[in-house]
């Protein structure tokens, strides 16, 4: 039998290339199918419909994997979630060679995958904690934030690629092989537990969580970090959601996923910057400003139906907000007791995960049947702004584009005013050693 003999920070390098390998495989699935309903429906809301079923299970998953990741051996966690994650596409993959893949096959598969899905990140968040050394645990998450980013960017563009060349078939065998490549890779790895100084009474998943939220609740600090990261990831779920409808309305499937990878890319720079430099302090000043970049180049990428405009813009808008999310992720690491962390980025990934799922869903609506109609030539709203946005087939994706970034850029205003929310970390324990308290 094999012995599991990598251990701490190499440990780490191991889960970072796993991981990455598993992201960038749902990715190419993601962007695949989001590409083929468009292409089959032409409907906006079509499309932020299918991103909503791949994400609301996120937050599902999110309420057990939290506890579990505390509780159980976090190896075992990301192989049984790195496979499961697997059968779905097994499942639609069969459907499409035998001609038989409907939509609601595609809900319900990226629904499964979803939750299975959610246990990845809190359980390699919870373990960084016990793998890294402490003045290392900002740079570590950067690196973590970058296995999203690498995959979005490799994903996007491969993925455009394959369906023009080959179709969905193959990216649906890619998908499979490279998720047991993944499994096989952790299976080399050991995470040590941190030391069971939990809410011992807890008898089951509920009570677990529930003591996870009340420690948030302890601290005004994180409550506000959660609610202030909420708001951002349902505005950027717009952006998101509508980027697709905004470039296919005058450009490629191709171009789109370069526009996407381009959002992997403006990830991936924001956190390398963070995993080389530390990242700002206050770490609060760089979620900030972070906050701000986000509002700035959402706003950009609404004014023009430019791929070129568009893809430098949404590279600003993910270079932001990857910073941002390293940020806020680091002031848990460095305050919040080990061995609750599991249950708090559980928690986290709960609400920020629904955010953005009814974002994805209120977007494509939104865009689908008041926006893109009030912007076509006779519209409501095209002699208000179509001298600004132009009118048309994609400008009602842009408006409301226009509206989230400055939506984003008033509310950080008004928290940057706030000179208590700027010091929040004094407010926060130092949380080096454990101090949870039931």
């Amino acid at each position: 039998m094999w012995k599991h003999r990598v251990s701490g920070v190499k440990a780490f390098y191991v889960i970072w290339i796993a991981l990455l390998l598993s992201f960038t495989a749902s990715g190419i699935t993601r962007f695949g199918l989001s590409v083929w309903v468009f292409d089959e429906t032409r409907d906006p809301q079509a499309f932020s419909t299918l991103l909503f079923f791949a994400t609301i299970p996120v937050a599902v998953g999110s309420i057990f994997a939290g506890p579990i990741a505390d509780r159980w051996d976090r190896r075992n966690v990301l192989i049984v979630s790195n496979i499961s994650a697997s059968l779905p596409t097994v499942a639609i993959m069969g459907l499409y060679f035998v001609g038989q893949l409907q939509l609601w096959h595609l809900y319900v598969a990226l629904f499964i995958n979803g939750i299975t899905s959610a246990f990845l990140l809190p359980t390699l968040d919870a373990s960084i904690r016990v793998l890294v050394p402490s003045d290392k645990l900002a740079q570590a998450s950067g690196l973590s934030q970058m296995v999203q980013s690498l995959g979005t960017i490799i994903a996007p563009p491969l993925a455009g690629v394959l369906l023009i060349e080959a179709g969905l078939g193959l990216i649906f065998v890619l998908d499979f092989v490279t998720v047991i490549a993944a499994a096989l890779i952790l299976w080399v790895v050991t995470i040590p537990q941190s030391p069971r100084v939990l809410d011992l009474e807890a008898k089951n998943v509920w009570q677990d969580l529930g003591f996870g939220l009340r420690y948030i609740k302890s601290q005004a600090g994180f409550v506000f970090l959660i609610g202030f990261l909420t708001l951002v990831i349902f505005a950027q779920s717009f952006v998101y959601a509508l980027t697709g409808p905004l470039v296919l309305s005058f450009a490629s499937e191709t171009a789109l996923g370069w526009v996407y990878g381009a959002f992997g890319v403006g990830g991936l720079i924001g956190a390398i910057l963070i995993s080389v430099t530390g990242g700002m302090r206050p770490r609060m000043y760089g979620i900030l400003l972070s906050a701000m970049g986000m509002g700035i180049t959402a706003i950009l990428v609404s004014l023009r139906p430019e791929v070129m405009w568009i893809l430098l813009g949404v590279f600003g808008f993910g270079m932001a907000m990857s910073a941002l999310i390293t940020l806020n992720r680091t002031i848990y690491q460095e305050h919040a007791a080990p061995e609750v962390l599991g249950r708090i980025f559980a928690f986290r990934v709960i609400v920020g995960v629904s955010a953005q799922a009814l974002g994805l869903l209120l977007a494509g609506h939104l865009a689908a049947a008041v926006f893109e109609p009030a912007m076509l030539e006779t519209g409501s709203l095209s002699p208000i702004f179509g001298d600004v946005l132009g009118v048309g087939v994609g400008r009602g994706a842009a408006l409301l584009t226009l509206l989230t970034g400055l939506a984003i850029v008033i509310l950080t205003t008004l928290c940057a005013l706030i000179p208590a929310l700027r010091r929040l970390e004094d407010t926060l324990p130092g949380g080096l050693k454990s101090s949870v308290k039931g």
